[in-house]
Order: C-alpha cells, then sequence, then structure tokens
C-alpha cells in the first residue's frame, strides 16, 4: 500500500479537525484535545495514531520459514503495548489505552510491521506537486475554480442530488482556498530568495533540525524541493500551522481566518462523515451559505495578495511589477 492510500485511508477517520496535528502527512493526534476527549474518541485516535504506523507484517513484510517466519527488514517487531503506552501514557486514559493494545492483539499480536513509506517526507514529489509560473496563476485558479462550482450549482436534477451538489460545492470552496494558499506559497519560495530563508530560518520544522555538516550541505543543495517538500504535506485549513509560513516567510500579516473555522468544520461532516455531524444528524447546505462561503475566500484572497503586491511587486523606483490584478465574481 503506498503513501497516498494510507492518507485517504487516515481520512475516513470520525475524529475532528482539532484531534488531528498534522505538521506532515503522517497522522499525529493533539495531546490537549485528546486529554479531555470522551473514552470512544480516545480509543479512535490511539487506533488511528497505531495504525498509520504499523501494519500487519504479511502486508509489506517478506516471509522465510527456514529463517524462521517474518524477516522484519524495515525495522521492528514493534509491540502495541510499548508504542501506544510510550506514546500516549499520561495524556489518555490507561483503560482506552490498554483497550486498543487488546485489539490491536486481536487483530495481529505483538509483532508488528512498520509500514514502510514509498517515500521519504522530506522529499518533493513532482507527482503531487503543483507548477506555478506567474504571480497572478493561484489567484487566477481560484477563481477559475469558484466559477466552476457556481456553474455546478446552476445544473437541475432531483432535490437529493441538488442537496449533494451543494454539499460537494460548500467542499469545493475550501478545497479551492487551500490550494490557492498552497500555490501562492510554492510561487514565493520558488521566486523569492529572502522569503526561502525566512521560512527555513523561522519556522520549527526547518529551524530545529539537528543536521550533520554533511547532511547541511545535502539540503543546502536541494533547498527549495525540500522546503516545497514541506509545502506539499501541510494541511491547509491548519490554520495554526498555515500563519507562521505568511507572517515569517511573506513578512506580512494574514487576513483573518475566522471566516473558514466554523465552514472548515462543517466540511469535515461532509467529506469524513458521509454529511452527517458526530450525533448522526444530516448537514444541510443552501445555496445563500455556499455564496457567503465564497465571498469570504475572494475577499481573504484579495487581502492577501494586495499585501502581498505591496511587499512582494515593487521595483526600485516603487513602481509596482507584475502585480497581480484583483478578482471579482466572474472574472476570466
Amino acid at each position: 500500500m503506498g503513501w497516498n492510500d494510507r492518507l485517504e485511508e487516515w481520512d475516513r477517520t470520525n475524529l475532528p479537525p482539532e484531534a488531528l496535528d498534522n505538521e506532515s502527512a503522517i497522522l499525529e493526534i493533539d495531546n490537549t484535545w485528546l486529554s479531555s476527549a470522551t473514552p470512544a474518541q480516545q480509543r479512535e485516535a490511539l487506533k488511528a495514531w497505531f495504525l498509520a504506523r504499523y501494519c500487519d507484517p504479511a502486508n509489506e513484510t517478506p516471509y522465510i520459514s527456514a529463517e524462521g517466519g517474518y524477516i522484519f527488514i524495515h525495522g521492528g517487531p514493534y509491540d502495541p503495548q510499548e508504542e501506544l503506552g510510550h506514546r500516549f501514557y499520561g495524556v489518555a486514559d490507561d483503560e482506552a489505552i490498554e483497550e486498543v493494545v487488546s485489539e490491536m492483539y486481536m487483530q495481529v499480536g505483538d509483532r508488528w510491521a512498520p509500514i514502510h513509506w514509498d517515500r521519504d517526507f522530506e522529499d518533493y514529489d513532482e507527482d503531487f506537486g503543483v507548477v506555478v509560473d506567474e504571480p497572478d496563476t493561484p489567484r487566477l485558479a481560484l477563481e477559475r475554480r469558484l466559477n466552476q462550482i457556481t456553474e455546478l450549482l446552476s445544473l437541475d436534477g432531483p432535490s437529493t442530488a441538488m442537496a449533494l451538489a451543494r454539499m460537494f460545492a460548500f467542499s469545493g470552496t475550501i478545497t479551492a482556498l487551500e490550494s490557492f494558499l498552497w500555490e501562492t506559497m510554492t510561487y514565493v519560495v520558488e521566486n523569492d530568495e529572502d522569503a526561502l530563508e525566512k521560512i527555513v530560518t523561522k519556522i520549527d520544522h526547518f529551524s530545529k533540525q539537528n543536521l550533520t555538516l554533511g547532511e547541511i550541505f545535502i539540503k543546502q543543495k536541494g533547498l527549495k524541493d525540500f522546503v516545497k517538500a514541506y509545502l506539499q504535506d501541510t494541511v491547509w485549513h491548519k490554520w495554526e500551522k498555515v500563519a507562521p509560513m505568511i507572517v515569517h516567510g511573506l513578512q506580512i500579516s494574514p487576513p483573518s481566518f475566522k471566516p473558514f473555522i466554523e465552514p472548515v468544520k462543517k466540511r469535515h461532516d461532509i467529506v469524513h462523515r458521509s454529511g452527517q455531524t458526530k450525533d448522526g444528524a444530516p448537514i444541510t447546505v443552501d445555496a445563500e451559505e455556499i455564496a457567503n462561503l465564497m465571498a469570504e475566500v475572494r475577499n481573504f484572497a484579495n487581502s492577501l495578495n494586495a499585501k502581498m503586491a505591496e511587499r512582494f511587486f515593487k521595483g526600485e523606483s516603487g513602481s509596482e511589477v507584475a502585480a497581480p490584478v484583483q478578482i471579482t465574481n466572474g472574472s476570466n
């Protein structure tokens, strides 16, 4: 199973967005949330964390009967009691830990293999990357995506189909914002050495790494791809992770993310709970709600780009150079 398949598997969890602390694509649980979660939520979180890292050795570990069984070529074997205990004792309830350990023992036993990733998450993967050649590209792409969503809503069909279309449109609007942020930061990393330096020296993911001189030399040679790999694995609706990149990398204050906090939670229920709340109540979305969300996304994008134009697109004489134009509803 590849790394992208693992991501899709984790996305099916019913954990709320605040439960996850994902700087990279590997699922991590937020300790503050976990400590106050219900027993059922704790069990689900612990199970998701463990299964994001370990698997039945039958899946990815060679078996040689002459050697006595599985050959753990990627490390291990790993005991659920040890791994879950080391990570969660003192944070989650002991009973929740023991119940998950027992379930893992029932599934496989006490000899689990580590998941063998198809790539290093510090390596940029062009197959899953973005190409941003011009400063206007992220905003024009955002407007194109929003217009496509509007076209979707203009279609006619049975009421059940239209209700589903509205949920897709609502979710797609948040995704369009996330793509805009990713593409914007990718363009800046590719084209502004000062911003690249600020990201590497100010963002903890980079500045707190312990590297040997040899590793420093290697990383320096491929620094842009190293940072782009981080952008590639960023969860772009984790505003507490996105804001520092804008503050330190772009050296501007981001517009408020507040208008998107509740919509992101609702999108989570649509995408990861099949259109239901955690209590099983159906999610409803109306056209006005989508229009308002689109307006907030456009306002955010225009505000961010206005600040970027002031910061990045000024020539030595003070005249603007390739400053992106503002986007409006229905622009091309």
